[in-house]
């Protein structure tokens, strides 16, 4: 591009690129090609006739080196990484929003980057993304001599990575420090993600209020400001935020002063302190109209932020928030080193929440609670969120990952600390030993399948990225480091886990960094054997897919246990050399006569060899013929067990006795869970499962009816539209559940529930669901007596005297037995909920009836322009529809005839498209329904670029529902 400025500018960029190219010399700013064109305002030192001369000197030159014109230029650089030859030191931005105009809010900005050379370059590589970037004002300033070049003559742009590259009119040399000022423009998009808009409606008035917020995790910053938006690339930040004076904003940092913008009335600058240094995806801002509660007894200023007509609901968060906080303090042993937070309770969001440094923001459902609304459900899993987000303030902020690949270090430590904070929190809760369950439980599923991916994996384009926000990398995550905990105990956990944080503060990290902290304090203190290292161990767990399957096999005749392993598959059909895999698995265990469940350190090593081969371990004498003999001692390991038949009948014998108790919970949930995966994978038969679950009939624990209702499940799913096994299975499930049911007093409520405790509660949520799902006559007609009762009071909106904990079930309940008169009542009461819990309760609920005319509507409603339901909760209410046994052919169909509109609505940086694709999946036993998803997916393939994991795991789901329902379905009958 030419500009009045350097009429031969141009030749000057195209010959650095070309020097840069073929990493030539003449380049170089002491060469003379470089003097003549590359020099401020040169192109003005000389006679037309002299630069006329030059101009053909130089092309001639161009010609002979490669570079002539039939030479395309485009695309010069395509590493999914950028360039190591800058590394940015400071950014100074300036973002104005306008809100003047709904249909096309729009911001405008300044970025002035300050950087190092670390490597002599003529060009800079940065990312930008649905920018527009004035190219006439990119400004280069060198800091030695305060040189200022106009260097946007020639850009080069690479769409595949959201390059922006601008080759330099001076080339810099190592060591050289200088800044880069670009000028750029975008719009505020609905996408949730990057620089986005939202809005919420005032109640009493009706009126949209406008708002913006960011989402730069992982890789949006580039599209809010011009940056080296890669994790490695930490920074401090100066940020102006110019807005209307009617409204408020926040970043990252406290605000430093307000003043006007001069040149526009009634818009003023918002300026905050300068920032420590971090990672372009943690930056955030928003400008908003939005009230705050202050927690008063922090020691920074924290502040928990919502919309006006919700701020009532900020009660909760504000209290728990300064105490985790305090809490992380105490054993990390580094203070938060902001001096305030906000939390920020956004209308809409795509993720959960966003641990943004100092600014914290959260769908509303995960930091809003209402009292007498919000469920004992909400109240956790707010505490949880809270908790997981403080704890990313250390893990992630603090101390960052290099690269996504070890995305786990950020998230895994998030979720495993988050669970220690909340039971500082709530003690009574008992939600250690919940959390621990969930992520085990959780991790057996997804890493059972072919198409799971190791902890730690190799990334190498941006749009892999947003895959490993998954499962693996949070809860693998966390049960590793579980493990980790269990194996070291309390004294060396915490020394390595500080040691870490220490020596990486400010700075990247990457899991080799962890296992050294882990290992000099495990030996100091002789937690492992000084010729163990935890970087071997701990590589057979993060480096590779899956988790193993312990088999223990005993000779009664001479007291050996021979124990080995193998990777467990949801498939055992699978024809794969996935068996050969070996991890160090630390082995815990107890014996009939013992019964002794409280020691986690491991007493044996199922090791490797120096080839990563398995080796037998053998034991001698260590278990009586006549005892059982169990392994995993409260789940302090990620393995299964498989037994043989006898210690299994052993066991049986014991759970279906007054002795079951004497079996720690966490172990028999993980035998129930156990018993019920061999089965579901074809390592054993149905008939000792069943028969083992009959012990339930006695059970009372939560845990354990967590485990296995969440393992039946399944077998539930699979089996109902095949009505003479499923009779069976019902009749059964019946039978095991009635007990716990009355002895949690069904849906009846004879005392208020602050009375009951946190895990009753929860218990008798999950219990009273499946006996109205399993048609139990108490709970349904005690349901739809509730329902009916509160829809004829006089004021039902504000008048609900169902027991809070289990409005889902009676609104469920009520929706699959009632009719259309009774969900439209449900739909008002979600349209003028102000409580997002409740909304999002009732958007499952909708989702329940059995009529297929409601449930069609359902679902066009869910992808209305007019937004009945909220973006974010789309996909909740599509997958809410699908899961229901008459919504799924439904689903399915809208899926496949609205695929293009279905992209277009979520976007192609998104994953969203494949996550319709998982509910779907996990409902199909017909090759038809098969046949019809497989073949959408792969005409529409560049659709599911984003998702492609994602895609792999749900057809990995598909053909293992045919592949059981051929093994047993006559078997179950």
């Amino acid at each position: 591009m030419l500009t009045g400025d350097r009429p031969y500018g141009w030749l000057c960029s195209l010959y650095i690129l070309q020097t840069d190219m073929h990493d030539g010399n003449d380049g170089h700013p002491d060469s003379p090609f470089f003097l003549l064109f590359c020099i401020p305002l040169g192109g003005y030192a000389y006679s037309r006739m002299t630069r006329l001369i030059i101009v053909a000197f130089l092309l001639v030159h161009l010609y002979f080196e490669g570079m002539s014109s039939e030479v395309n230029i485009e695309h010069s650089y395509k590493h999914y990484r950028l360039p190591t030859s800058i590394q940015p030191e400071h950014y100074n931005l300036k973002i104005i929003t306008f809100f003047d105009n709904p249909p096309n809010l729009t911001f405008n900005g300044v970025v002035t980057i300050r950087f190092k050379t670390i490597v002599d370059t003529n060009n800079l590589t940065l990312h930008s993304q649905n920018l527009i970037i004035d190219q006439t004002r990119i400004q280069l300033k060198t800091l030695d001599d305060n040189r200022i070049y106009y260097c946007g003559q020639y850009v080069d742009i690479v769409p595949e990575h959201n390059y922006y590259i601008i080759n330099l009119c001076r080339r810099l040399i190592t060591g050289e420090e200088a800044e880069i000022k670009l000028s750029f423009k975008g719009m505020l998009n609905d996408q949730l993600n990057g620089y986005y808009r939202s809005s919420y409606k005032v109640k009493t008035t009706n009126e949209t209020k406008w708002l913006s917020v960011t989402q730069f995790e992982p890789a949006f910053a580039r599209t809010a400001f011009p940056c080296f938006d890669e994790p490695n690339y930490k920074a401090k930040f100066k940020i102006w935020l110019g807005h209307h004076r009617s409204m408020t904003a926040l970043s990252n940092m406290p605000m430093e002063r307000q003043q006007p913008i001069s040149d526009m009335t009634d818009y003023v600058w918002s300026i905050f302190e300068e920032s420590v240094p971090m990672s372009t995806y943690l930056v955030a801002y928003a400008v908003h109209d939005f009230a705050y509660k202050s927690s008063g007894d922090a020691n920074v200023m924290f502040r928990t932020w919502s919309r006006p007509e919700a701020i009532d609901q900020c009660n909760y968060a504000s209290k728990v928030g300064p105490k985790i906080l305090r809490f992380y303090e105490h054993i990390f042993a580094i203070p938060y080193p902001l001096k305030k937070l906000d939390q920020f309770a956004a209308p809409d969001l795509g993720a959960g929440a966003m641990e943004n440094w100092g600014l914290i923001t959260y769908r509303e459902a995960a930091l809003l609670f209402a009292e007498n609304v919000s469920s004992e459900t909400s109240r956790q899993r707010i505490a949880d969120v809270i908790a997981h987000e403080l704890a990313h303030q250390w893990f992630g902020n603090l101390v960052t990952m290099k690269w996504w690949s070890d995305l786990w270090l950020n998230e895994g430590f998030a979720t495993y600390i988050a669970s220690l904070g909340v039971a500082f929190l709530n003690p009574e809760w008992g939600s250690l030993n919940e959390e621990a369950l969930d992520n085990t439980l959780t991790v057996f599923r997804r890493d059972s399948q072919l198409s799971s991916h190791p902890i730690s994996l190799p990334i190498e384009s941006t749009h892999q990225i947003a895959e490993r926000f998954d499962a693996i990398s949070y809860k693998k995550g966390a049960a590793a480091l579980r493990m980790i905990h269990m194996i070291l105990g309390q004294d060396a956990f915490f020394q390595g886990i500080r040691r870490y944080l220490l020596v990486n503060v400010y700075k990247n990290a990457e899991q080799d960094d962890l296992w050294a902290a882990f290992t000099e304090r495990a030996r100091l203190l002789k937690r492992i054997d000084p010729k163990h290292d935890m970087k071997i161990i701990m590589d057979s767990w993060t480096l590779q897919v899956g988790y193993p399957l312990v088999k223990v096999k005993r000779d009664y005749s001479n007291g050996l246990v021979k124990i080995t392993q193998q990777r467990f598959l949801q498939n055992n059909t699978y024809v794969t050399n996935e068996s050969q895999k070996c991890w160090w698995i630390p082995l815990t265990f107890t014996t009939s006569s013992k019964m002794d469940f409280s020691t986690s350190a491991p007493s044996e090593w199922l090791q490797c060899n120096q080839f990563k081969q398995q080796v037998q371990l053998t034991m001698e004498n260590v278990v009586a013929p006549n005892e059982w003999i169990l392994f995993n001692i409260q789940l302090s390991g990620l393995y299964r067990v498989m037994y043989d038949f006898q210690n299994w009948v052993m066991l049986n014998q014991t759970l279906n006795s007054n002795k079951f108790q004497g079996i720690h919970v966490l172990n028999r949930a993980q035998l129930i869970d156990d018993i019920l995966w061999l089965a579901w994978g074809g390592y054993t038969d149905y008939d000792i499962t069943f028969d083992f679950l009959s012990y339930m009939i006695l059970e009372r624990q939560y845990l354990p009816w967590r485990a296995g209702l969440e393992s039946l499940s399944h077998v539930n799913r699979l089996l109902r539209t095949f009505h003479p096994t499923y009779e069976t299975f019902q009749h059964f499930m019946r039978t095991i559940i009635r007990p716990v049911y009355y002895y949690l007093n069904g849906l009846n409520y004879t005392r208020p529930e602050y009375e009951m405790s946190h895990i009753t509660i929860l218990h008798k949520s999950l219990i009273s669901s499946w006996a109205c799902r399993l048609e139990i006559h108490d709970c349904v007609n005690t349901a739809i007596k509730y329902f009916h009762e509160w829809k004829q009071s006089a004021n039902p909106r504000s008048n609900n005297h169902i027991p809070v904990d289990i409005r889902p079930v009676v609104y469920c309940t009520a929706i699959r037995h009632g009719g259309k008169d009774d969900w439209n009542f449900l739909w008002q009461i979600y349209l003028a909920s102000n409580v997002a819990s409740e909304k999002h309760a009732i958007i499952f609920s909708l989702s329940c009836s059995y009529n297929a005319t409601i449930l069609r509507t359902y679902i066009n409603m869910a992808y209305d322009r007019n937004e009945y339901i909220r973006r974010q909760d789309a996909t909740f209410a599509f997958s809410s529809v699908a899961r229901n046994e008459i919504g799924f052919t439904l689903a399915k169909d809208y899926f496949i005839s609205n695929i293009d509109q279905l992209y277009e609505f979520y976007g192609a940086h998104t994953q969203e498209l494949g996550n319709l694709v998982s509910p779907l999946a996990s409902q199909v036993v017909q090759y038809e329904d098969r046949n019809q998803l497989t073949q959408l997916i792969d005409r529409k393939r560049k659709y599911f670029r984003k998702s492609e994991k994602i895609v792999l795991n749900a057809l990995e789901t598909i053909h293992h529902n045919l592949n059981w329902i051929e093994r047993n379905v006559k078997a179950l009958s």
